[in-house]
């Protein structure tokens, strides 16, 4: 018997697309493999909420990013791990345009609130 993990293919599908510029094609991928993550793999879905949130912000939908990339940052702020932290934190530095909008400012707070 051989494994196989259908939905990592998938998510890791949606980011390379994401990657190569064709984030309207990555986004479903990325959020079935979001929505099929276990609950009890947070570090997996703080991931893929992170991956999410940056596909959504690549085609200009920043309520929606924010929300995915406030999903990443609930999970981080329960597990311990600087990678996923990280990330958060490059999300955060993408924002920066968009300082002065509600959905970014409401973002930064949670983010206070979570990581100090």
């Amino acid at each position: 018997m051989r494994y196989f993990d259908e939905n990592k293919l998938i998510v890791d599908t949606g980011i390379a697309l994401a990657r190569l510029g064709e984030a309207s094609r990555a986004e479903p991928l990325i959020a079935e493999g979001l929505r099929r993550d276990k609950a009890t793999q947070q570090r997996g879905r703080a991931f893929h909420a992170f991956w999410l949130a940056s596909t959504q912000l690549q085609q200009g939908k920043l309520d929606a990013a924010c929300r995915s990339a406030g999903v990443a940052l609930a999970l981080t702020a329960s597990i311990d791990s600087p990678r996923v932290a990280g990330h958060v934190q490059e999300f955060r530095r993408c924002l920066v345009p968009y300082a002065r909008e509600a959905p970014v400012i409401a973002f930064e707070y949670r983010m206070r609130e979570a990581l100090g």
